[in-house]
């Protein structure tokens, strides 16, 4: 039984490994579905920097159309003065060429106030599309990295994979049988290591008598709480080796 044990020990550490590698490899997809969604954030922060730029400049194309029209306007009511006959549409006339003047200051500040702003956007702009990019860059070798790193861990577990078979060849069909079984109910952990008397699985206090027995390793013995297979500790390092 010791044999066997060891055994089990052995091919329990392999186990452990493939099942390392099974998690390590099922959480590629959503690492990479991740840092897909950052870099979509970056994207949609760039985009919106550029939706408010073309606002901002077709806004300013505008108001400089409409201050030329009515700059022109102001010109031909200026020219009109000198036909006027009557004082009374002197005065009207005047008085409409200054309330349009006055407007039209107000829209060159509104311009100055928008080209400002433009500068603002376009800095902030250029910063961000090159953030963007170095991102970018950043990005697609991370995704290589994660893709050359599941294209490994299949080769690399094809191997455990193949090593386990080779090792579950030397145990009984029955033992490996419970064995599977305790795996698949033991969240992956069959064999439980006992250390100064306490199995390191389920942190259970052996019975002296029970201690004594398993160190003799000549029956197989479950730990009375969690059901896994009692392996004695001491014997672990020689397990990782058969």
């Amino acid at each position: 039984m010791r044999v066997h044990l060891e055994r089990l020990a052995a091919l329990q550490v392999v186990d452990l490994k493939i099942q390392e590698m099974e998690r390590e490899r099922e959480e590629i997809p959503q690492r990479i579905a991740s840092l897909e969604e950052d870099f979509k954030k970056e994207e949609v922060e760039v985009l919106a920097q550029r939706t408010e730029l073309e606002k901002l400049q077709k806004e300013r194309r505008q108001k400089e159309k409409d201050l030329e029209e009515e700059v022109d306007r102001v010109k031909k009511a200026e020219a009109r003065v000198f036909e006027i006959k009557t004082n009374k549409e002197y005065q009207a006339v005047l008085k409409e060429i200054e309330s349009a003047k006055k407007l039209n200051r107000q829209r060159e500040e509104e311009i100055l106030g928008i080209l400002e702003r433009i500068e603002e956007v376009q800095k902030n702009l250029s910063k961000k599309e090159k953030n963007l990019e170095a991102k970018r860059k950043e990005f697609q070798k991370q995704i290589n990295e994660l893709q050359k790193k599941a294209a490994s861990f299949d080769q690399e577990m094809a191997g455990e994979v193949r090593e386990r078979q080779e090792r579950e060849k030397k145990i009984p069909s029955d033992l490996l049988n419970k064995y599977r079984r305790l795996l698949e109910k033991r969240q992956g952990i069959a064999i439980a290591k006992v250390q100064n008397g306490v199995c390191q699985a389920c942190h259970m206090n052996l019975r002296p008598q029970l201690h004594i027995e398993l160190q003799k390793q000549v029956a197989l013995i479950l730990c009375p709480n969690c059901s896994r297979i009692l392996f004695w500790a001491n014997g672990l390092d020689k397990a990782k080796g058969t």
